[in-house]
């Protein structure tokens, strides 16, 4: 549906349906609830997330449940990033922002608190600009905030694009990334004879993913030449649930990344 309808429809319909979902899903009374830190509702709890047939269903068997947001469609990773956002707001510029991906649920947070963003996607047609991650037509240096969230597993070169992120980040402006991880792999694993959707789906989790990530994502980073901080999705607070997911490997990890040293009382864990 959505690669057939006008572009100037696919917001106002995304908001109707948020809309509705917000009262199906409102909290009753008696109930605990769930707090979204992305758009700042309440609900009687989150959706489930539902699994279509470009996912590999055994993945998410044990982690969909209770994931989603009803109104602004967030995902765990997008609650950890609001947390830190809501935490580092001074921290925060409020403009020269660039989002890959016009992600609803952080562009709600970002309207909420004032702040200015162009959203960039090579294939997104509600995103404001056009724009390859590995071979991006920005200035060295553009940017004071750059909202990557699972990209990287798309491209066909990851390190080019963690190279053009690099180069386009300011000196002292803030790389936030996600991406998905096995923490049953050492390092990445990606096979370029895997073509096939369904091959892909059994080996990457999803048919449009060519990698999986593992556990020396940090490392990479940093061989990339970045200072990174590790925001874990342990430390929210309850009310915020489910902060792994919608599948396993949707990890609980959001990496804070900079090119120059980290200046935080917390180190580099939060």
């Amino acid at each position: 549906m959505r690669k057939i309808l006008p572009e100037k429809l696919l917001t106002p319909l995304v908001e109707i349906n948020g809309k509705k979902n917000e009262w199906r899903y409102k909290k009753r009374r008696g109930e605990k609830g769930v707090l979204c830190l992305c758009c700042g509702k309440t609900f009687g709890s989150f959706m489930d997330f539902d699994i279509g047939a470009v996912y590999d269903a055994e993945r998410y068997a044990k982690t969909y449940r209770n994931k989603i947001c009803p109104y602004c469609g967030s995902f765990p990773r997008h609650r950890i990033i609001c947390y830190y956002f809501n935490k580092n707001k001074t921290a925060l510029p409020e403009k020269g922002i660039v989002m890959f991906g016009a992600e609803r649920s952080i562009k709600k947070w970002f309207d909420r608190n004032g702040c200015r963003y162009t959203t960039v996607d090579l294939f997104d047609r509600t995103a404001d600009v056009k724009v390859d991650i590995q071979n991006m037509q920005f200035p060295d240096k553009t940017w004071g905030l750059i909202i990557c969230n699972h990209v990287l597993e798309h491209v066909p070169d990851y390190k080019i694009a963690l190279r053009e992120l690099k180069r386009v980040l300011k000196d002292d402006g803030i790389l936030e990334l996600t991406v998905p991880t096995d923490k049953n792999l050492e390092t990445v694993y990606e096979d370029s004879s895997i073509v096939k959707k369904k091959d892909k789906i059994k080996h990457f989790g999803q048919s449009d993913h060519v990698r999986m990530f593992g556990n020396d994502f940090e490392k990479i980073l940093i061989e990339s030449g970045f200072s990174v901080e590790i925001v874990n999705g342990d430390n929210l607070p309850d009310e915020t649930a489910g902060i792994v997911g919608p599948a396993d490997y949707d990890d609980n990890r959001v990496y804070i990344c900079r090119t120059g040293n980290i200046q935080n009382d917390g180190g580099s864990r939060c």
